[in-house]
């Protein structure tokens, strides 16, 4: 049992220790934990903006110049949020540009749409759409949006492939692509700053990547898809200075702004998960990943889908694990508590009967006590009284002397049986009085401890006879039948025949003293 103390306070420990985090990371992790269960609200303003759409939608007709514009508006909305609605609607953009004979159109929509193909996990039919655009007619805002489409269909391509060789091929194509982007983007632009430092940071410039993001980050709106992406490359910045907090931190600032655009595209959610499952949150990081997993499901992202599929069951499985060993655990600290509770109930009985029979000691000391000063004072009153009587005996005797009666005093002292019976008599008169005092219901009780008809009836003036005289001093802690012989002025043997006379008439003869012994004295 020991021993299984010993490695729950461990366990205990260690769990503390791994979950432990920083002031600036738990201040994050909460306002994120605030913002999800804020989603719902975030959702519901993402489809107000929608909804608004499909009312001008409604009454654009026969306007298709207008329609196709309001079509690709809802497709850029969707594009984030449910791809197969994004699709729905761009595929009806490319209908109108088509009927309408407009290729700045047609461009314009098939790169929206090779985005959402891309996102969706249709890697294939992206690089269709993509490769049939005709890049050399293209205006200089549908150039950025151009290499921004090849950027992103090559950084998901280099994300799913396993194979190192075509991993590489579609990274060294990613970044032509983004270097491209960057240099039709005005250089101004929260773009242009945000692939910036993405090269500087594959440069291995991190210090100077840093100072961009962090200005930049410092000016974007908290609720848009490009603040979730700038602190997202802060957190990879962080990772490689491995700051541990700061990566968790721009990770969760990322996933706020992502749930606040109601973006269901993301990763820093995932990627928060796994960092706490590494770190031993486990509660947390169960909590996110399943949260990845709804946006990524709700949005139809293929390729988060399958990289959080791959890790969600390990985070479940620990988070499962660890419940059952914290369930372990409860149930031995319930049986610990359960067998201290017990000892503690038969330390408390023990300690009550102790006190219990510490209340009786006290009380029979007390009473002890009492019958001490009680017997002190009669005896000081009878020890007074008979010093008063040996003086006037004293005069007695000088008065008869000096007055020449001898033979009358002679008299007088020659019957010493007359002085001792009065004496005695007066003595038993004192004791009893001394005694009903102190044990008022005594003759009642004695009585109650003899059969009916041996119970003794006091004649009219007597107090105690002699036997309730001699179980009386028996009462009084003298159990020795020669002390209470010479204590009364009788023979062992008159005592002893009292003693079993008395017992012969007792209910329980083999206990009649031990209950004579129990007969209490008033308080």
């Amino acid at each position: 049992m020991k021993n299984h103390i010993i490695i729950i306070f461990f366990s205990f420990f260690c769990a503390m220790v791994l979950s432990a985090h920083s002031p600036k990371e738990k201040a994050a992790f909460e306002e994120l934990d605030k913002t999800l269960k804020r989603q719902a609200h975030f959702m519901e303003i993402k489809e107000l903006e929608i909804d608004s759409l499909k009312r001008q939608l409604l009454i654009s007709a026969p306007d298709l110049n207008r329609e196709y514009l309001l079509n690709y508006a809802l497709g850029e909305s969707y594009k984030l949020f449910i791809t197969d609605s994004a699709l729905k609607y761009l595929d009806r953009s490319l209908i109108l540009a088509d009927t309408l004979r407009n290729s700045l159109y047609r461009d314009k929509a098939c790169i929206a749409r090779a985005e959402v193909l891309a996102i969706s996990g249709l890697y294939k039919e992206a690089s269709a759409d993509f490769l049939q655009i005709n890049h050399e007619n293209l205006s200089p805002q549908l150039m950025v949006n151009y290499y921004s489409c090849g950027r992103q269909i090559y950084s998901y391509l280099s994300t799913f492939v396993r194979n190192d060789k075509y991993r590489q091929e579609y990274s060294h194509e990613e970044e032509m692509y983004r270097d491209s982007l960057i240099s039709v983007l005005p250089q101004d632009s929260p773009l242009y700053k945000l692939y910036h430092a993405e090269q500087l940071l594959v440069d291995g410039n991190l210090i100077q990547a840093k100072m961009l993001l962090d200005e930049l980050l410092g000016v974007l709106p908290i609720d848009s898809n490009l603040y979730a992406r700038t602190a997202f490359s802060l957190a990879l910045i962080a990772q490689r200075e491995n700051d541990d907090a700061g990566y968790a931190t721009y990770l969760a600032y990322s996933a706020m702004a992502d749930v606040k655009a109601s973006v269901k595209e993301n990763a820093a959610l995932q990627y928060l998960a796994l960092y706490l499952y590494e770190q031993g949150d486990l509660k947390r990081a169960n909590r996110y990943i399943k949260y990845s997993l709804d946006d990524a499901i709700f949005c139809n992202a293929r390729l988060r889908t399958l990289e959080i599929s791959a890790i969600m069951p390990v985070i479940d499985a620990a988070y499962q694990h660890k419940l059952n060993a914290q369930h372990r655990q409860l149930v031995i600290f319930l049986v610990l508590v359960s067998v201290l509770s017990l000892f503690l109930i038969a330390s408390l009985f023990w300690i009550y009967r102790q006190m219990k029979k510490l209340t009786l000691a006290r009380r029979k000391l007390k009473q002890a006590n009492h019958i001490k000063e009680e017997y002190i004072g009669h005896f000081l009153n009878l020890c007074s009284l008979y010093i008063e009587k040996l003086d006037n005996f004293r005069l007695t005797v000088n008065r008869k002397i000096m007055a020449g009666q001898t033979e009358e005093l002679l008299r007088m002292t020659k019957s010493a049986s007359h002085f001792a019976g009065m004496g005695q008599k007066e003595f038993y008169a004192n004791f009893d009085n001394a005694f009903l005092q102190l044990y008022p219901n005594f003759v009642d009780h004695f009585n109650s401890l003899l059969v009916p008809e041996e119970r003794f009836v006091m004649k009219h003036g007597e107090l105690l006879n002699t036997e309730m005289r001699i179980y009386a001093i028996i009462r009084l802690g003298i159990d020795d039948s020669s002390k209470i012989a010479n204590f009364l002025h009788y023979s062992v043997n008159t005592i002893y025949t009292y003693r079993n006379k008395v017992k012969n008439k007792a209910i329980n003869r083999d206990n009649f003293e031990n209950d004579v012994l129990r007969i209490d004295s008033i308080e």
